[in-house]
């Protein structure tokens, strides 16, 4: 049983994965690591483990890494880890470029290694609730906003925050995509900041994105348009509200839609599908863990994330 695992990188999204960790009794954490040598002490004295005092080190105690590093230190970090036949969950963006994970990609395919890429919203228990209405999509909408701060600045925001409602909408929709189209401003971080994107598949399905960096309050809306329903998902509230159409019944008492005489009455169903208490970051960590032991490919691969990362890319070219 593959279980000794080190925690790469302490900032904010890191101590949240050291707390999970911490607490799971699948994983053994054998220690931390970060470049700040007296937070890797603190906190490795705090949760009683070895605080390494190098990247090698880590490597050398674990048979797993969790990599929660700003992302453009994911390449080295990675490839070390991966030459050195360490099982890998990463943080997203897999890298910087499409290009580097594809090098990462091959390189996990020749030392045998697992590696799950932590695109977290597909763990979101509003989002698991909601999946079994995305009966074939026709018009899917995102608006991914968040108040400014210094955090994920480095990069756009594009591949900051757009990557997950990318992500999503590719899990949904599977046919090629036909053209995309986007545009965005820069205002303060000197890339972009504000960014629409439109991506059209050759199904017919249209996806609608939007993500800024410069909002008032945040919000984490995805919303689903399919043949017969809508379903609405609230990901930051983890709230799913579905509204079904349908024909309506002689004792039907629901809202009635009368849509003329040659055409028979609709019948609207409001549904609220339960979302489950689960804490994300946990059930992706689960999953990676059952991904290694049963030989499997885990539930967000390289592959995905290259995808993924590929259309970012795409969008950050016709808005830069």
């Amino acid at each position: 049983m593959i279980n000794r695992i080190a925690l790469i990188g302490l900032g904010y999204l890191g101590k949240i994965h050291l707390k999970l960790l911490f607490e799971n009794a699948e994983w053994r954490l054998v220690g931390v690591y970060d470049i700040d040598k007296n937070l890797t002490r603190q906190l490795a004295e705090h949760y009683n483990v070895k605080p390494f005092g190098s990247l090698y080190e880590a490597i050398e105690h674990s048979e797993v890494l969790d990599i929660v590093t700003p992302s453009n230190t994911h390449f080295d970090i990675a490839r070390q880890a991966i030459m050195a036949g360490k099982h890998l969950f990463i943080e997203k963006p897999i890298t910087p470029t499409s290009k580097e994970a594809e090098i990462l990609n091959n390189l996990a395919k020749e030392n045998g290694v697992c590696v799950q890429v932590g695109h977290v919203e597909r763990f979101n228990p509003a989002f698991i609730a909601a999946k079994p209405y995305f009966r074939n999509p026709r018009f899917i909408e995102a608006h991914r906003l968040s108040q400014y701060t210094v955090r994920g600045t480095d990069v756009s925001v594009v591949t900051d925050l757009m990557m997950h409602d990318i992500d999503l909408l590719l899990s949904i929709v599977k046919d090629p995509i036909k053209e995309v189209q986007a545009s965005g401003a820069t205002l303060v971080s000197g890339s972009p900041d504000i960014v629409n994107a439109r991506i059209a598949f050759f199904n017919g399905t249209v996806a609608n994105l939007t993500a800024s960096r410069l909002s008032f309050k945040n919000i984490r809306k995805f919303r689903v348009f399919s043949e017969d329903n809508f379903a609405s998902v609230n990901l930051l509230d983890k709230i799913t509200e579905v509204i079904r159409i349908q024909n309506a019944g002689i004792h039907s008492k629901n809202l009635i839609l009368d849509t003329g005489k040659s055409v028979p009455k609709k019948e609207v169903v409001f549904e609220h599908p339960i979302v489950l208490p689960t804490n994300a970051i946990k059930e992706e960590l689960r999953t990676f863990y059952a991904a290694i032991n049963s030989n499997k490919i885990p539930p967000v691969s390289i592959e995905d994330a290259i995808t993924s990362l590929k259309v970012a890319e795409e969008i950050e070219k016709l808005v830069s």
